[in-house]
């Protein structure tokens, strides 16, 4: 999903800047949600995969073998998203700081033999999950390489590691400090995140670095079709507690409703991973089955020409969402040119869309604002009046960020 892109886009122009790349990673795991064409931009990297007891790929191992008793084709089903996650809770009262920590001896060995075989001098970790910062810790003690600790979300705050009981949220924290104190640079996705990890770390200052997601300019380059005169509206990420699309619905209802719109004139589109379970029922609720397409989860590069496709971009964030949150798609969103209408809590990523691009934004709750919002980029559309959307800063690029994090490395020698 959404993190695989971030390290993945970093070894794509990290090769060709030159530097030689091995991504330490995990044997098949059951899950919901893949996307093999982004192997076709690592050709040039060495990729290991290890094995792991960790909960996924036991249960990807176990049903493997059921099906081959059955005699299905190899491979797993990938458990439901609301499957997953009704089982995931459970795990945190044992696996601290989560289930991934049952790679860590099988990704420390494999790393370090490489890091021997191939003279590696420098190390990234990206989290979460947050057990992996563990493999970077251990290389950096014992076989003496530069080490970054990326933070991709939150350790603690934002609730997005259950802590069971004070004394769960006690080791989480004692571990959180630990890597903080000991990597030798830390880079987080938001300002924000950077400076209080900074904080929580005692780091000294310039050691936590801003490395924004951000967008491929390669994935935008390839032309797409011409609009079929139907006012398309998408939102593209996954259906979560943290995006939560009731309101949304509820608010497009009512636009509907009000324009007298027929299913021919205007669309909802849904594209990712529902996590929760409940669209197709909230959909029903609404009696908006005529106006919903979902697609499921769909390789990076359809989601993009999706994207790219439609006249208008959600962005949705649910009340309580850590402030520090810049979802990857921010970025791409930007680099799409649509108009956004921005619901929800002004989290560092929306304050961002909003400094870049043509939006509305209306409060989580505020149903009838969000009716009113898609009535106007709907007259916008229909008179040919949408505003223009300016081009993303270069910052924001994938190769911009390869080449920050390339210096940060560098930096690291000249300091020893």
């Amino acid at each position: 999903m959404g993190g695989t892109q971030r390290v993945a886009k970093w070894a794509k122009y990290f090769l060709r800047l030159g530097w030689e790349v091995t991504i330490i990673t995990v044997k098949p795991i059951a899950y919901y949600a893949f996307d093999d064409s982004l192997l076709d931009e690592l050709k040039g990297a060495r990729i290991v995969r290890t094995a792991s007891l960790d909960p996924a790929r036991l249960l990807y191992i176990f049903n493997r073998k059921n099906e081959r008793r059955a005699g299905g084709k190899e491979g797993s089903i990938p458990p439901s998203p609301n499957w997953a996650n009704k089982r995931k809770a459970g795990l945190y009262w044992f696996l601290i700081p989560d289930a991934r920590i049952l790679w860590i001896p099988f990704a420390w060995w494999s790393a370090w033999r490489e890091v021997r075989q191939h003279d590696i001098q420098f190390v990234v970790t990206s989290g979460p999950p947050h057990s992996a910062h563990f493999v970077g810790w251990l290389l950096a003690k014992i076989a003496g390489v530069k080490w970054v600790s990326d933070f991709r979300d939150s350790w603690l705050q934002g609730n997005l590691l259950p802590t069971p009981t004070a004394l769960h949220r006690w080791l989480q924290r004692l571990m959180e400090k630990r890597i903080l104190q000991d990597a030798h640079a830390v880079t987080a996705t938001s300002q924000l995140l950077a400076d209080k990890l900074a904080v929580t770390g005692q780091r000294q200052t310039g050691t936590a670095h801003f490395l924004p997601n951000g967008y491929d300019a390669e994935d935008f380059t390839e032309p797409v079709a011409a609009s079929d005169h139907c006012f398309d509206v998408a939102y593209i990420g996954a259906i979560s507690r943290f995006a939560d699309p009731q309101t949304l619905l509820e608010g497009y209802r009512l636009f509907v409703e009000t324009a007298q719109l027929p299913p021919t004139a205007t669309r909802l589109h849904f594209i990712g991973a529902d996590v929760t379970g409940q669209l197709t029922h909230w959909i029903k609720q609404n009696k908006l089955a005529d106006y919903v397409v979902c697609s499921g989860y769909l390789a990076h590069r359809e989601a993009i020409t999706a994207m790219r496709r439609v006249d208008l971009l959600v962005y949705l964030v649910r009340p309580g969402s850590f402030e520090a949150l810049i979802p990857g798609k921010t970025f791409e969103y930007l680099a799409a040119g649509k108009p956004v209408l921005a619901i929800g809590d002004c989290i560092e990523g929306m304050r961002l869309l909003m400094q870049h691009t043509t939006f509305r934004h209306c409060a989580f709750d505020a149903i009838d604002e969000i009716r009113c919002a898609l009535l106007a980029f709907y007259q916008e559309f229909f008179r040919g009046a949408s505003m223009p959307v300016s081009s993303p800063p270069l910052e924001f690029s994938r190769e911009w960020q390869a080449q920050k994090l390339a210096a940060i490395l560098t930096n690291l020698t000249l300091q020893s």
